[in-house]
């Protein structure tokens, strides 16, 4: 273990000052890398996340966590194309979907075919299928995670998922040295057992693991001077909610550890009511009234580190066919 270096940790008012100011003036010239959130009065709220800031997506099993990070991936892609950053991308973690997977997945959405329908083999126009994978080449989306038919992928913890980021980074994918603008993991407790952590009571390994990881997407975050976007799955009981009728998971509710809450810059959390009731059931929470649609889910941004406001949610609309959310009218 290296030395402690007392003088490393310790500022003096004036060092703290001449920080402060170098901080400052490097936000501002780096302020263009912020990733925003556009979901209407979701993103003024929401503020934009800066290089360095770690974010949890936070939902209970089926509340959409995937489908919100795969907007969020798009819509910031998108954003980065029209500011012209061709030498900056989104990197997509993904340790429980095949590559094959996500694919059918974004071709689903492009060729007005159900995943469904493709999983089975059941193409009815073959041209549109085409055409849609033809455009998951024009968005610059890169992803980690494991093809099927190969049995030389190592497992996908944090050390192998940093090499191959920095693959990446250094020039070795392309003829080109890529910038990610923002990672997404999805999600945190899918995460495989580090080896450094095999070590550890079973009873408590997977608990340690995810405490660990979380420090670790902090300094990956860190690292790669970009925001880093995580899944979370949400506990089965949740204690955070604030009644039976609005049951969006709170800051303290992620499975695992208390470090989601503690060491995540923001929290958004997601519920979709027809996850616990009845569809076409019309429920009240304080003086809010609503029906349970197929397509609704409530969105509300738990925390925001830095003075910023929380603790407000907004009702939103989900199209399934193009992966939109937009806010909806109660």
């Amino acid at each position: 273990m290296s030395e402690f270096n007392e003088r490393g940790a310790v500022f003096t008012p004036a060092e703290t000052s001449a920080l402060g100011v170098e901080h400052i003036k490097e936000v501002e010239a780096n302020k263009h890398r912020a990733m925003p959130l556009d979901i209407g009065k979701i993103g003024d709220y929401l503020a934009p996340l800066m290089p360095g800031e770690l974010c949890a997506i936070q939902a209970q099993t089926s509340n959409y966590k995937s489908g919100f990070i795969n907007m969020w991936e798009h819509s910031l892609a998108h954003h980065l194309k029209m500011q012209g950053r061709a030498d900056e991308v989104i990197i997509h973690v993904d340790t429980e979907s095949t590559i094959e997977g996500l694919a059918v997945q974004e071709i689903a959405r492009g060729s007005d075919h159900t995943i469904a329908d493709l999983s089975r083999g059941n193409v009815r126009d073959w041209s549109k299928v085409i055409k849609a994978a033809g455009q998951i080449a024009t968005v610059n989306i890169y992803r980690i995670g494991a093809a099927l038919g190969r049995d030389d992928m190592p497992d996908l913890y944090l050390s192998n998922i940093y090499r191959a980021i920095r693959y990446m980074t250094d020039g070795e994918l392309i003829d080109q040295k890529l910038i990610p603008a923002c990672i997404f993991v999805d999600y945190l407790q899918a995460l495989p057992i580090d080896p450094e952590v095999k070590t550890a009571n079973k009873k408590d390994q997977r608990r340690l693991q995810v405490r660990d990881d979380v420090y670790r997407l902090r300094r990956m975050a860190n690292y790669f001077k970009c925001p880093v976007v995580v899944g979370v799955q949400a506990k089965q009981n949740l204690s955070g909610h604030t009644g039976p009728n609005m049951r969006i998971p709170g800051t303290y509710d992620g499975e695992e550890t208390s470090a989601i809450a503690q060491r995540f810059d923001r929290v958004i959390s997601m519920w979709m009511p027809k996850t616990t009731h009845t569809v076409g059931e019309a429920l009240t929470h304080r003086s809010i009234s609503f029906d349970v649609d197929e397509d609704m889910i409530w969105i509300k941004v738990c925390k925001q580190r830095g003075g910023l406001p929380a603790g407000k949610a907004w009702p939103c609309r989900i199209d399934y066919r193009t992966n939109q959310i937009a806010l909806a009218v109660l």
